[in-house]
């Protein structure tokens, strides 16, 4: 049976894995051929069609689709509510049970469709959970930093025209590309001391062995494996496993990598603080031209914005505010009002346009002060399952 090639298939300056045809079965390039350049991949993805197995699992589809959520959906409650969902699936991996890859893909589906979902209905307060301080004990950071980064690529989806597929393979390949050293990961996050050589050693190998995972849990999509395996490669070559460089890695893989630095860098270490926002967007657009190019950087920083919702400003007329919708423009987001000059808490948040020069964001400040606040007030959530809690 003869398919169209799906996104991630080809990469340039790599060699085809498979054989590709014309309509009619007329053969227009063998499997072992290498992919010369972009316009190669665009004529090849016009024309061209593979043979599938009828019977191979069919890991994406363009069938994908955001969950439908209603105008009351809670997203620092959903978020909180996936991080059981991602363990169940990951304990899938080591399970022995007959079923389990089958729910291992499952949960894995599930959790992309929810996130997206989120952040078709709600991205703003998405953000902002992603961005609000931690008010309980998130030591289990395998599990918290690839939902965050797949919640920040799920919001960036749109603008970047991705597919169906392709959304679903980069979230997929967001939950999932630090399997192979989830043993360790917790551990990394807690450590002061000097990495050990054999740390480094399963750092620079644990793309390959969420490859190898992946793989023997049958998943054979091939954007979302390549993905996982690129997500630390960098465009001057100076990234693992393959040293790898500019268009030789994924196009995901840039997307994931962008996010996976930009969470990590907002998360605590017992080495250091969590660093800003702002001073992790400054940190990222610096090394642009080394980490995952200057056009996508550009368009990341766009789409969340110098001051993203969730964080902490001072305006001019001496309100201490939170940022919860982005504005027109980078530098002027939409805030709520947490007290006025005089100190006093408002009873209900005043909304504040920071495009009006009275309300004009003067400083940033530490999203500290956030953590006793309840960040559903802010956004005007539902609040239906935290009262019920």
């Amino acid at each position: 049976m003869l398919e169209k090639l799906r996104p991630g298939e080809l990469t340039v300056g790599r060699k085809t894995t498979i054989d590709i045809y014309a309509k009619g079965g007329r053969l227009l390039l063998s499997r072992g051929a290498m992919i010369a350049n972009e316009q190669q991949i665009e004529v090849l993805m016009e024309r061209g069609l593979v043979k599938r197995d009828s019977s191979q699992r069919v890991d994406y589809s363009s069938e994908f689709k955001p969950f439908r959520y209603s105008n009351k959906v809670n997203p620092f409650l959903e978020m909180e509510e996936y991080e059981s969902l991602l363990r169940r699936a990951f304990r899938h991996t080591k399970s022995q049970n007959p079923g389990a890859k089958e729910a291992f893909y499952r949960d894995i589906r599930q959790l992309c469709t929810q996130i997206y979902g989120l952040a078709q209905q709600a991205p703003d307060a998405l953000l902002g959970s992603i961005h609000w301080p931690n008010t309980r004990d998130h030591s289990d950071y395998g599990i918290h930093h690839p939902l965050q980064c797949a919640a920040m690529i799920a919001v960036m989806a749109s603008t970047l025209q991705l597919n169906s597929e392709q959304t679903f393979a980069t979230l997929a390949a967001a939950l999932t590309a630090n399997l192979g050293m989830l043993s360790i990961q917790d551990k990394l996050n807690k450590q002061k001391d000097p990495l050990s050589e054999a740390q480094r050693t399963t750092i620079r190998q644990h793309p390959e062995r969420s490859l190898e995972i992946l793989t023997a849990m049958e998943i054979k999509n091939p954007v979302w494996l390549r993905a996982v395996q690129h997500h630390h490669e960098r465009l001057d070559g100076s990234g693992y496993p393959q040293g790898l460089k500019n268009n030789a890695i994924a196009s995901e893989a840039k997307l994931l990598a962008l996010a996976d630095i930009y969470i990590a860098l907002l998360s605590r270490r017992e080495y250091r603080e969590a660093l800003p926002a702002k001073l992790a967007l400054r940190k990222i657009f610096a090394e642009r031209g080394t980490l995952v190019g200057p056009a996508l950087t550009k368009l990341f920083l766009q789409q969340i914005g110098l001051y993203p919702p969730g964080t902490a400003v001072k305006l001019r007329n001496g309100d201490v505010a939170v940022v919860t919708h982005r504005g027109a423009e980078l530098q002027h987001p939409i805030c709520a009002g947490i007290r006025g000059i005089n100190g006093q808490a408002y009873m209900h948040p005043p909304r504040r346009d920071t495009q009006e020069t009275d309300y004009a964001i003067v400083e940033s400040l530490s999203n500290e002060l956030l953590k006793p606040l309840q960040p559903f007030l802010f956004w005007g959530l539902h609040v239906r399952k935290a009262i019920e809690l």
